[in-house]
């Protein structure tokens, strides 16, 4: 197609700005070339997704503002899922209803390569090889809005009993200004009961109207996404649903993923009465505010504590003070007098741990159920009693219990505090000087107030299973919550999954019989979760128990998954070659072992979050800095962020602010780190001869047609990359203009 044409096809089908759908300016009256700057707001962007099994219905509404004094013209093009067909478009001029029309791959490519060739912008790089809608927008009044509506009809993809939506929201990165508001709704109505869902791009609010409806949620203001949403559900007439989900490339071991739901509405008579004592620090360092609303969180629990449950609460300092002298039902009356009791505690005194947890473990005996729980909440060090970490530890063992701490503030120890959750099957969180008690704990423990499975277990058989995380201690599994594990695997063929738990005090067991393949080019986000995880379990190792030996495998992973921590930041040093990085390698030790040594303060609570949030990572990190949690108030961020405006992975650095490493990313199961005005392949080898092509020439383009996958690594910038064939790609400012089909064929060989 002629360069022209190109030029008649922008001026036929004039808009601006993108979001899922895009609007880009075209200058009036000629309407000939598309406005380098100046793209429009997305003001409003709101899709309500209804879904009938695997019939899928998406609405999409927008309002896009016109910042300028002067009445523009765009072109609005929205990039279609596969399969997809447009069931509605309503956009209006004055009385005139605007009409668009679908454009193939190939229409759509000409399209999208002129609009990078005149804005120089390689992030629009990513939707070139889809089909697309596209319509003339005109007016788009000076300083005011235009309201565009447009739905869409698709089958969804479905393997076994699982099926995966995709909504394409990273458009939204295009808005000159962030959106006010964005949300995206997702309903979901099956014939058979629905258990998972789950997105490894955006945390959801679920709700389940009915065993087989969902609602799915994902909102936020003032923001810029940058990430297209994946959502997974499934179904299943079992109590628990499961679903065993793999990516793999041919001839290397694979990665899965095992989801396990309880099924919803939850039988009230399947919930399981559970035991659960409170355990409070009420020494003078909580006097204040922090005792007030530890007060207020420990009468949350108590609130929502069952009739058939049992409880204690002990208080302590220097010495505990039990509540009750046994175990009680949360009666009326005991309740009252239990929350008259809360009302009385003060604080004052020292920190007795070990006499407290100890006191604690009494209070199980003589108690035959799988469901015994402590909840542990204190602000300091052991200062009276036994204070030999050591000792304390193996002086509160409780084979019959799970132990959840909160560590108030950067005065804990969090060596002891994590070790104590470690040893006792539980977790650990830690509630920062900013944040509040009440709302922390009671949050977890409205998570954990319905117990369903106790003491589980989860088996894989049929092909070879490694690298599991969580591995060993399988979490309960409590109404509303989900069992996410991810591993590695070899050989292929059909699998048997068991999961096993105590449930009424009898063992109960659910299976499912599944198929892990040996190629499988879906699901790409599951590496890096994996690395990520596994990664959470060697700090964990290495900050705890003074492994060393495992630094090498923490780097390893972290360059190879882009996945950013406390030690390993030197790998994004943009000033630094390939070949200079491996000598910062052998500084990582040191910079460990000094680092595990702070086991208080606010890089020990930094560290401890760190591991925790690894070893629980269900999201993909290369999102934007607007859907980070952490302590910091102010981000400190390493480089800046790629063409496609993502921003990388992040962690708590010695004060406990979040760093954003901007100058990481990993697309495609490749991670890149930007080297100057270049983001490199980390596998590109020191001094590896490169053929240069240049950026947004023929050349780019043709190659780009010729080997799709590069349109997603040319999103980032300026480029080293390294083909499946071991050729290295240098696509940037110098290079080839042109190439003929011979040399496309011969590079790709």
């Amino acid at each position: 197609m002629s360069w022209k044409l190109m030029i008649m096809i922008l001026v036929m089908t004039a808009t601006g700005a993108l979001a899922d759908g895009m609007i880009f300016p075209v200058e009036r009256p000629h309407s000939t070339i598309v406005v380098p700057g100046e793209l429009f707001t997305v003001k409003y962007h709101e899709v309500n997704v209804n879904i009938a099994d695997q019939l899928c219905t998406t609405k999409v509404d927008q309002i896009f503002h016109n910042d300028t004094n002067v009445d523009r013209e765009g072109m609005y093009i929205f990039p279609m899922p596969l399969g997809a067909a447009i069931t509605k478009f309503s956009m209006f001029a004055g009385e005139d209803e605007i009409a668009g029309k679908i454009l193939d791959k190939d229409e759509a490519r000409n399209i999208y390569e002129s609009i990078v060739r005149q804005r120089k912008d390689p992030a629009i790089l990513e939707y070139i090889d889809r089909n697309t809608f596209r319509a003339r927008v005109y007016p788009i009044p000076a300083n005011g809005d235009k309201r565009i509506r447009l739905s869409y009809a698709e089958v969804i993809n479905k393997s076994g009993s699982t099926y995966r939506y995709v909504y394409s929201l990273s458009t939204e990165r295009f808005s000159a200004r962030p959106l006010e508001s964005c949300k995206v709704t997702i309903k979901i109505k099956c014939k058979r009961p629905i258990t998972n869902i789950y997105s490894p791009t955006h945390i959801l609010d679920i709700e389940h109207p009915s065993a087989n409806e969902a609602i799915a949620t994902w909102s936020a203001k003032n923001t810029r996404p940058d990430t297209d949403m994946v959502v997974y559900y499934s179904v299943s007439d079992n109590d628990l649903g499961i679903d065993l989900v793999a990516h793999r490339e041919a001839g290397k071991p694979g990665y899965f993923m095992l989801m396990a739901s309880p099924a919803v509405p939850i039988d009230k008579t399947k919930v399981q009465p559970k035991n659960v004592i409170f355990v409070l620090d009420r020494t003078g360092s909580m006097a204040g505010e922090k005792i007030n609303q530890a007060k207020s969180a420990l009468k949350f629990c108590l609130n929502t504590l069952k009739e058939q449950d049992r409880f204690n609460i002990i208080t302590f300092n220097e010495s505990p003070s039990l509540m009750f002298e046994k175990m009680q039902n949360p009666t009326s009356e005991i309740r009252k007098k239990a929350l008259n009791s809360i009302d009385d505690i003060d604080a004052t005194g020292s920190t007795d741990i070990n006499n407290a947890l100890i006191t604690a473990r009494k209070q199980f005996d003589g108690l035959d159920s799988p469901r015994n729980y402590v909840v542990f909440l204190t602000d300091g060090q052991p200062t009276a009693g036994i204070t030999d970490l050591d000792t304390i530890l193996k002086n509160v063992k409780m084979p019959k219990a799970k132990i959840f701490v909160f560590g108030v503030g950067y005065d804990v120890n969090t060596h002891l505090l994590d070790k104590l959750a470690e040893q006792n099957r539980g977790s650990t969180d830690y509630v920062r000087p900013n944040e509040n008690i009440e709302a922390k704990v009671s949050t977890f423990f409205a998570k954990v107030s319905d117990p369903l499975l106790a003491d589980v277990t989860l088996e894989i058989s049929g092909v070879q299973i490694s690298d599991r995380f969580p591995s060993a201690d399988i979490p309960d599994i409590f109404k509303g919550t989900q069992l996410i594990v991810f591993g590695r695997y070899t050989g292929s063929g059909n699998v048997k999954v068991t999961i096993t738990g105590m449930a009424d005090n009898s063992k109960k067991t659910f299976t499912l019989n599944a198929v892990l393949p040996d190629k499988e080019d879906e699901n790409e986000f599951m590496p890096q979760l994996w690395a990520a995880r596994k990664i959470g379990y060697l700090l964990d190792e290495i900050r705890l128990h003074s492994n060393q030996e495992l630094i090498d495998e923490v780097v390893q992973l972290s360059k190879t998954y882009g996945i950013p921590t406390e030690y390993t930041t030197f790998l994004a040093d943009e000033r630094k070659t390939v070949d200079m990085l491996v000598a910062d390698i052998a500084d990582v030790k040191t910079k460990a072992e000094s680092a595990s040594k702070f086991d208080s303060g606010s890089f020990g609570v930094a560290q401890s979050a760190n591991a925790q949030a690894s070893r629980g990572q269900n999201q993909m990190q290369n999102g934007g800095v607007g859907g980070m949690s952490g302590a910091a108030n102010k981000f400190e961020i390493i480089g800046k962020p790629a063409a496609n405006g993502r921003i990388g992975g992040t962690f708590q650095n010695s004060d406990d602010r979040t760093v954003v490493v901007a100058n990481v990313q990993n697309i495609a199961k490749r991670t890149f780190y930007q080297r100057g005005d270049f983001w490199e392949d980390s596998d590109l080898q020191p001094k590896q001869a490169l053929m240069q092509i240049k950026q947004f020439s023929d050349a780019h383009f043709k190659l780009l047609k010729a080997y799709p996958k590069l349109s997603q690594y040319s999103t980032l910038g300026n480029l080293r990359v390294i083909l499946e064939n071991n050729q290295a790609l240098e696509i940037g400012p110098n290079g080839k203009d042109t190439m003929t089909d011979a040399e496309i064929k011969a590079l790709l060989k």
